[in-house]
């Protein structure tokens, strides 16, 4: 039996992706200028509507059940859509606009895309925010699948037919080692690169296999001095040991760091490695989505 339209309230749904979209009422409340305990009481119907706890509060916020992760990013498509429709022929307007926008940087963006991208949305003298958020308990991609940011980055596209992505930017890998080191000064045979221990990132496994399986395949294993859990550690700890690592080479020359640094290019055949900008196929008729994806096309 399908469910009567007339006995539920539309209006939840705003409120549904507010909350989801927020991760705490209060927050969500000031988005749609209601009050806490107006929010609040929508959140109980919406419960007795989907029949679900959606929510659950916790220290850090309003955790989404299951259910709710599941049913966010349709929600999300109908609200786009609905408003796509009522908005025909309108622009989007930065000056009139406060929207927060969440997106994934990825291990570094936050050093230079990040800074880039403010600048250009300060140009349209706006009170739109741009939120850096991080991907360390879901992946970028899932985040975005789930409706919880509206863009993330990876070096590989993504399999999930729901979600869009181009092509952003691509990346040259270096070889970095600190300035005075006592081996290594303005080139490194392949030879040198094997025999000399590495500082390496903790990332996923899977991507970490197919890097050593192609080392091996040029003839030789990377000797491990450390593994750190930031990429940020990785240039910090350099400069300071006789280590070396591979890092992109906007990394390797971003100005806090490359006085510091001796940069080489790579004694192993390995390609430039594509970035892709990620975002759900649910807001393509997103007018301020579109927006700030051509702000973010800009930076590449």
């Amino acid at each position: 039996m399908k469910l009567n339209l007339r006995s539920v309230d539309l209006n939840l749904l705003t409120i549904f992706d507010a909350i989801m979209s927020c991760g705490q009422m209060s927050k969500a409340a000031t988005q749609l200028h209601m009050t806490q305990p107006a929010a609040s009481h929508a959140l109980k119907r919406l419960r007795q509507t989907f029949n679900d706890e959606l929510f659950i509060r916790t220290r850090q916020g309003m955790k989404p059940t299951a259910r709710a992760t599941e049913i966010a990013p349709a929600i999300r498509e109908v609200l786009a859509k609905i408003i796509d429709t009522l908005d025909v022929g309108n622009i989007f307007e930065p000056r009139e606009s406060d929207r927060i926008f969440k997106i994934a940087f990825g291990r570094y963006g936050e050093l230079n895309l990040l800074p880039q991208l403010l600048n250009k949305v300060q140009e349209f003298d706006t009170d739109i925010r741009i939120h850096s958020h991080t991907d360390d308990q879901q992946t970028g991609i899932d985040l975005v699948r789930d409706g919880i940011i509206d863009f993330c980055y990876d070096f590989i596209p993504p399999e999930d037919k729901r979600l869009d992505f181009c092509p952003f930017r691509n990346e040259e890998i270096v070889v970095i080692a600190r300035k005075n080191h006592p081996r290594i000064k303005t080139e490194i045979s392949l030879s040198q690169f094997f025999s000399e221990k590495h500082i390496v990132m903790t990332f996923g496994n899977d991507r970490r296999e197919l890097l050593e399986k192609f080392m091996a395949e040029q003839g030789g294993k990377r000797q491990i001095l450390t593994e750190v859990n930031q990429y940020l550690a990785v240039p910090t700890v350099v400069m300071q040991t006789d280590g070396i690592a591979l890092v992109p080479r906007g990394m390797a020359e971003f100005k806090l760091y490359k006085d510091e640094l001796t940069i080489l290019p790579m004694p192993l055949a390995l390609p430039s490695l594509p970035t892709y900008l990620i975002w759900h196929g649910a807001n393509n008729q997103d007018k301020g989505h579109h927006w700030l994806k051509q702000l973010i096309l800009e930076c590449s």
